[in-house]
């Protein structure tokens, strides 16, 4: 197993506010991350200037704005993306079909237009600071895994490349979803970590193990006083997991 086949498997969140800070995170840990992921508070700081900085480091671009209106405004928006080439953005599954369509119809309309690469769409299922009790305060009542597979569903039979969900939610979507997709996975934390706000969590390990295609880490990296131990630990610990997965798949 090469460093390449790891190292693509790890997304840091630059869940900072400044470029300057960002370019010095990146600088630090590009030799163990293959995507970096631009959030809201970035980008509203910093505008598309901040999707500049990991490519030059010739790293992926996850831009993470979770779409979610009316299907012209995110078709328009998913169009607008193209021309930055990113590698992926979020929109929101509950945005529904027609949205989700419309995001289809933006990207491969940016394609032809700015003659850039496609960016994978991912659908966010439930974020992974809700669990089954927090869903009751925005109306939804039906059971937490059926809302989950619905919104899997719902992303995937539309177009989404791939799937917003907790490591947890891998085994309970896959026999629910009818193509290979990517399950790209936030909620994950080194075992001693602190969880915050984020409840469904799993180790990178785990994750990886799960069936994650990418995982997302952020505040383990972000809050220590030693950011490239952290990610050593992290790259070990999907190393670990990938050499599992091939055992037993």
């Amino acid at each position: 197993m090469n460093k390449e086949d790891v190292r693509k498997r790890i997304c840091l969140a630059l869940d900072v506010d400044s470029l300057a800070l960002a370019k010095e995170i990146i600088k630090e840990s590009y030799e163990y991350v293959g995507t970096y992921k631009i959030g809201k508070e970035l980008f509203v700081s910093e505008g598309t200037s901040s999707i500049k900085i990991p490519q030059s480091f010739e790293r992926d671009v996850f831009l993470d704005l979770k779409f979610h209106d009316i299907p012209n405004t995110v078709e328009n928006a998913s169009k607008a993306l193209v021309k930055h080439n990113i590698k992926m953005f979020t929109i929101h599954s509950m945005g529904g079909s027609e949205m989700i369509q419309a995001a289809v119809r933006g990207v491969n309309d940016g394609v032809i237009k700015y003659g850039k690469i496609r960016p994978m769409i991912l659908g966010v299922t439930i974020l992974t600071s809700h669990d089954r009790n927090s869903l009751k305060d925005i109306l939804i009542d039906k059971s937490f895994d059926t809302a989950l597979v619905s919104y899997a569903k719902i992303a995937s039979e539309n177009g989404c490349d791939g799937v917003i969900c907790s490591p947890k939610d891998i085994n309970v979507l896959r026999p629910y979803i009818n193509r290979k997709i990517l399950y790209v996975t936030p909620g994950v934390r080194l075992r001693d970590d602190k969880f915050s706000d984020q409840k469904r969590v799993c180790t990178p390990e785990e994750a990886i193990v799960n069936g994650a295609s990418i995982i997302v880490v952020g505040r383990s990296i972000l809050e220590s006083k030693n950011r490239i131990e952290i990610l050593k630990k992290i790259y070990k610990e999907v190393e670990k997991g990938l050499k599992e997965d091939n055992i037993f798949s």
